[in-house]
């Protein structure tokens, strides 16, 4: 069924619940009618609607590896949380996963080489001294101090040892020297003892492979085997120097003692910033592994119990138990009234944006009505598929990522409103819905970006809604923005198939088409229940082909050409000062079909003045035949259903203004006192949208600049200024929530079709040899 199908069925007499609905609203107490009671009736029904958490009976705990004797679905949203027992053993783990922290020390062999500097020049002294001299015992005295009675003869006899030791030093010292030794166990520990005849009581066990190394501000890391410690390095060098200096024991040990007593660790640990690291790193274990989402299947009927089943129906039962007592009720209820008021607050944050943004609105109790109506059906909707959507979609142990929800859809109110009150009210419903939607998934962030921003898109684009064929453009971007946001949040944490995604895909497109598909059908719904004229509407209406219009063209041909032009000027102003100019252009159409009854009354319908049909009648008759244009075009309009926006613009643009050629006539034919002013005024109302305001003024300049005939853009201007003035003076715009400021666009929009209007033309020299009397052929 087309939209031009569906209001044809609405505006026929057996739809009785149109009148039923009249007749209800006619009744209504006027308290019942007001925007403070239809927002306290949308809070209760938002708060009927909400999810709140209900305690339930606690169930079997399976055991893992047996068949599940029952399919359980999750009463409730609840976070999958690890035992004490389990919480400890992953933050050992995730302390044990923790590399140690070595740093390296640079000055190490600098400090290396000065001890055996120092030493060398202990000995020079020393050969430098008489033996005999007390100088030469006090030198004497400090090194033994250094080395021992052995080495220090040794290098007496044979100094080259020293020099021999100091170049040792500085080979080994390009290795990574660690201040204590890691092994893997106990055992490795026994071997290393007995290979190199060395306690090392300096040890650690590790079972890691790496560790971090920090040097100069930067960390690389390194394997254990590439670290050794100042035994094993020594142990090393003198099995080396056995072999390639062919020394003996005595030198050898001497060596061995000075790079022993001499070298240092080049690589320390650091057990400070290792046990910062640990600690952090048991820090953020997760208490809770991930959360479990209201009406989720956990597992089915027959299904094996598994260990991360079993974890699941733990957690739910944790959070069972603690709902069983007093204290847990209060908190639940609690919860469920924090939740509730969290969802309302968009919405009170809505109300007082309309109240002060929207005053238009504010007049328009079934305006009003329309969008609390459609932010009620959205919840509704959002709350039957949060119901529904597991039970028809329900992933497997195959898909575990598989998210029903989707096929929800989350953006009808915001194509709606868009459609019907525009962009600004359609993003703050967006607003609303997606709260409520964040809050029915547990506080669930992406939820509400989710819902967020596929509203913002079907607002913005809903919002040049025309045609039918529209609605359906709608689709494409929408449906790739919710494909990106999935795509994105399910790469978090590598949290997807690609089997998962796909249909993930295409739970979330056909949310999109259901949307639009519900937004199709309820736009000539509400265009009808509640008076409002959308677009498409307008745009059905500009057809010229339509009976009215067709029949003012053949009854009213100047009365049509007239309305065109008034069309045209309206446009563009209403497109200078940010009004509806669809609107302003269509209801310039009709605004004028109330001639059509008595059109050779009119003086654009006829070709020349010395023909018009007043002459000889009573300026009183040819008021009331004027005056009767605006109550025809009223009861025309009614008759062939014409939006009630159309039907305001007929009865208010003459506003409440006086005829005063009639007027001034019946004045000089009679006196004073015979001559009633309100007999050749309009009935009003004056204009009480800019759109009607700009029409009034339209129309009047139209009619005037005609009267000038050919004129210059600069007294067509002047006249435009003068006729806004006046109406401006005779409070003609009062109502109409112009300012000041529009009054000037106004102007400057009314000048480029004027200008067209009016432009010179060139005369031809056949014409002019036509005026000097020359026949042409």
């Amino acid at each position: 069924m087309n939209k031009r199908t569906i209001q044809n069925h609405f505006k026929t007499d057996s739809f009785s619940f149109i009148r039923i609905w009249n007749k209800f609203q006619s009744r209504m107490p006027s308290f019942f009618s007001t925007p403070f009671f239809i927002l306290i009736s949308t809070l209760f029904v938002v708060a009927l609607l909400f999810p709140y958490t209900e305690t339930v009976p606690s169930f079997v705990l399976p055991k893992i590896g047996e068949a599940s004797r029952e399919t359980i679905i999750a009463p409730f949203t609840f976070d999958i949380v690890r035992t004490p027992d389990e919480l400890e053993r992953e933050k050992k783990k995730a302390r044990d996963q923790v590399l140690l922290v070595f740093d390296f020390d640079s000055n190490v062999k600098s400090q290396v080489q000065a001890r055996f500097e120092e030493i060398q020049n202990s000995l020079n002294r020393l050969f430098m001294t008489d033996t005999a001299d007390l100088a030469w015992m006090t030198i004497y005295n400090s090194l033994s101090k250094k080395l021992s009675e052995n080495t220090l003869k040794q290098l007496l006899i044979r100094p080259e040892l020293l020099q021999i030791a100091s170049e040792q030093s500085q080979e080994i010292l390009e290795k990574r020297i660690s201040s204590v030794l890691l092994v893997q166990s106990a055992d490795q520990l026994q071997k290393l003892r007995g290979r190199y005849n060395t306690a090392f009581n300096n040890y650690q066990v590790y079972d890691l492979q790496f560790i971090t190394l920090r040097r100069d501000s930067v960390e690389m890391i390194i394997g254990t085997q590439d670290l050794s410690v100042k035994e094993i390095a020594l142990e090393n060098a003198i099995s080396r120097l056995k072999v390639e200096r062919k020394l003996d024991a005595a030198a050898l040990n001497s060596i061995y003692e000075l790079l022993l007593r001499c070298i240092n660790p080049n690589v320390l640990i650091n057990e400070k910033e290792t046990s910062l690291r640990r600690n952090k790193a048991s820090d953020e274990v997760p208490e809770i592994l991930g959360k479990v989402i209201k009406d989720t299947e956990i597992v089915r009927k027959h299904q094996e119990v598994t260990a991360e089943i079993i974890q699941k129906l733990r957690s739910m039962q944790i959070v069972l138990d603690k709902m069983g007592d007093g204290q847990e009720k209060r908190k639940v209820a609690a919860e469920n009234v924090g939740k509730l008021l969290l969802s309302l607050l968009p919405l009170l944050f809505a109300a007082v944006y309309i109240k002060k943004f929207e005053p238009r609105l504010m007049k328009n109790n079934h305006h009003l009505l329309a969008l609390a109506m459609l932010l009620c059906i959205q919840v509704a909707i959002l709350r039957a598929g949060l119901a529904l959507s597991p039970k028809f979609f329900t992933g497997s142990v195959e898909m575990p990522y598989f998210v029903p929800e989707y096929i929800i859809p989350v953006s009808i109110s915001s194509l709606l409103a868009a459609i019907l009150f525009g962009i600004n009210l359609s993003l703050i419903l967006t607003l609303f819905t997606s709260s409520f939607f964040g809050v029915l998934m547990g506080f669930n962030h992406f939820f509400f970006i989710y819902s967020l921003l596929g509203g913002i898109v079907a607002g913005l684009f809903g919002s040049n809604v025309r045609y039918r064929l529209h609605f359906f453009k709608v689709i494409a971007p929408v449906g790739m923005i919710n494909i990106i946001l999935i795509t994105l949040w399910h790469l978090i944490g590598l949290k997807f198939t690609v089997l998962s995604l796909v249909q993930n895909y295409i739970l979330s497109l056909s949310g999109v088409v259901i949307s639009v598909l519900f937004a199709m059908f309820l736009t000539p719904v509400f265009e009808r229940l509640f008076d409002i004229t959308t677009d498409m509407t307008l745009v059905e209406l500009s057809d010229m082909n339509h009976p009215i219009l067709k029949r003012l063209s053949i009854e009213a041909a100047g009365t049509y050409n007239h309305c065109v032009l008034v069309g045209n000027l309206a446009e563009s102003a209403a497109l200078k000062i940010g009004a509806n100019a669809l609107l302003a252009r269509v209801a310039s159409y009709y605004h004028d079909i109330g001639k059509i009854a008595k059109a050779d009354y009119f003086v654009e319908n006829c070709l020349t003045l010395d023909k018009s049909r007043h002459t000889g009648l009573d300026p009183a008759t040819s008021a009331a035949i004027i005056l009767g244009h605006v109550k025809d075009g009223l009861e025309l309009a009614k008759k062939n259903k014409l939006p009630k926006v159309i039907q305001d613009v007929i009865i208010q643009h003459h506003g409440n203004s006086t005829m005063s050629f009639f007027y001034e006539k019946a004045l000089e034919k009679h006196s004073e006192g015979e001559v009633k002013e309100q007999d050749f005024r309009y009935p009003g109302p004056v204009p009480q949208t800019p759109e009607a305001a700009i029409i009034m003024l339209a129309d009047s300049v139209e009619a005037a600049a005609r009267s000038l005939g050919s004129s210059s853009p600069e007294l067509l201007k002047e006249l435009v200024k003068k006729i806004i003035k006046d109406k401006f003076i005779a409070s003609q715009l009062d109502q109409s929530d112009l300012t000041l400021r529009d009054l000037d666009e106004i102007v400057e929009g009314f000048m480029p079709v004027l200008k067209g209007i009016f432009h010179s033309r060139i005369e031809y020299p056949s014409r002019e040899k036509e005026h000097k009397g020359v026949k042409t052929e």
